[in-house]
């Protein structure tokens, strides 16, 4: 999840049961906030690994990268990544930066045992080459399976509107999850607390 700092201390003190991961990327401008992005974990899970994982520059005004998290032990192991994808250009298509972005992704996680959920706002439209990539490296694309309409709302579609060229986009996030994940569930109820819904996975623990 996309927070500020202050938002991550708050959900931190609200949530007790949970260890939460923070990173930092560029001070955007236009919003007057540092951009972060946070991972919450159940203290009773073993942490193995946490980190940052640089997908392009990042600029005042274009910024995002993957955190991860892995969890598990010697005998299971399940790795978390949570993308905020290249903003920019905001019509979500395709562009060598992007497909430069999903190799980096599919790359680091090819070298790691176990589980792989891959999720989070990627910027992209279903039908472009990028997000196609996933599948092709043997991923399943949630979005896609389940049948899922949008993963946008009014928030969103009401900031942008009045810009030249504006187009009412339905999508820009996806979960991405290897096939040995058995999901159980996956859902992306309309909430309008964010200008993004959310994205809910049940699967075999």
């Amino acid at each position: 999840m996309e927070v500020s700092p202050e938002l991550f201390a708050e959900i931190s003190n609200r949530l007790k049961d949970y260890t939460g991961f923070i990173e930092k990327g560029a001070f955007l401008k236009e919003f007057g906030v540092i951009d972060c992005q946070a991972i919450f974990v159940r203290k009773k899970l073993k942490i193995l690994s946490s980190g940052k994982i640089n997908l392009y520059i990042n600029t005042p005004v274009t910024t995002g990268y993957a955190s991860y998290v892995t969890i598990g032990n010697s005998e299971r192991v399940i790795n978390l990544l949570n993308v905020h994808g290249k903003v920019l250009p905001g019509c979500k298509t395709d562009t060598p930066a992007r497909i430069k972005q999903s190799n980096t992704i599919i790359e680091f996680m090819k070298g790691k045992r176990g589980l792989k959920i891959i999720g989070g706002d990627f910027n992209l439209n279903p039908d472009t080459k990028s997000v196609g990539m996933f599948e092709e490296a043997g991923y399943r694309d949630l979005i896609k399976d389940f049948e899922i309409k949008n993963t946008r709302n009014e928030i969103s579609w009401k900031q942008f509107q009045s810009k030249p060229g504006f187009v009412k986009q339905y999508f820009a996030d996806y979960v991405f999850v290897s096939k040995d994940v058995k999901v159980t569930k996956f859902e992306v109820p309309y909430m309008e607390i964010s200008d993004h819904l959310p994205q809910i996975l049940e699967f075999e623990g």
